[in-house]
Formats: C-alpha cells, sequence, structure tokens
C-alpha cells in the first residue's frame, strides 16, 4: 500500500531546529541524523502499525542512533507526522 507522507507545521519546524543544531556540531552529523530520519520513516511506509499507539492514536517511532521520535498517524492512506521530538526533554 503506498502512503502519502505529511508534515505538519510543528513538525517542519523541529526538524529545522534539529538541523540547525547538529549542523553547529558537525554537518556530518546532520547527515547522519536525516539517513537515519528517512530510514526510520522508510519504515513507516513499510509497515505504519509497527509502532504502538502511545497517546490520542499517535504511533511514536524511535530513531535508534538518535534520541529522536518521529510522532505519527495513519488515516486514510495518509501518514500524517506530528512532530519529531527529542526523548529526553519534556514538551506541553
Amino acid at each position: 500500500m503506498s502512503f502519502e507522507l505529511i508534515f505538519r507545521h510543528e513538525a517542519e519546524i523541529d526538524l529545522a531546529d534539529i538541523q540547525d543544531y547538529y549542523n553547529n556540531i558537525s554537518p556530518t552529523i546532520t547527515n547522519n541524523f536525516f539517513t537515519e530520519f528517512f530510514e526510520t520513516l522508510s519504515f513507516i511506509e513499510q509497515e505504519p502499525q509497527l509502532f504502538q499507539v502511545r497517546y490520542r492514536d499517535i504511533r511514536i517511532a524511535p530513531l535508534y542512533k538518535f534520541p529522536y521520535g518521529i510522532h505519527y498517524r495513519e488515516k486514510n492512506n495518509q501518514i500524517i507526522i506530528f512532530r519529531v521530538l527529542h526523548t529526553k526533554r519534556y514538551f506541553k
């Protein structure tokens, strides 16, 4: 099944912030982050129900080398990415 990926504005802001943070450390780390991010998105697209529902029908797919999780929901052939959040920070 083919899914349309939709990024909410908050997720786009999260990714821009992550990119800025890692670029200040090393562009190589930034590239490694996005490589893993897109690999994880590929897992989500292949089997969106692979990750458990955590809150309000939102699933969280963790990245394994970086401390971030992709918060998403599957709905009508769409995968909606709500946030990309650091796993050790508190967000309201």
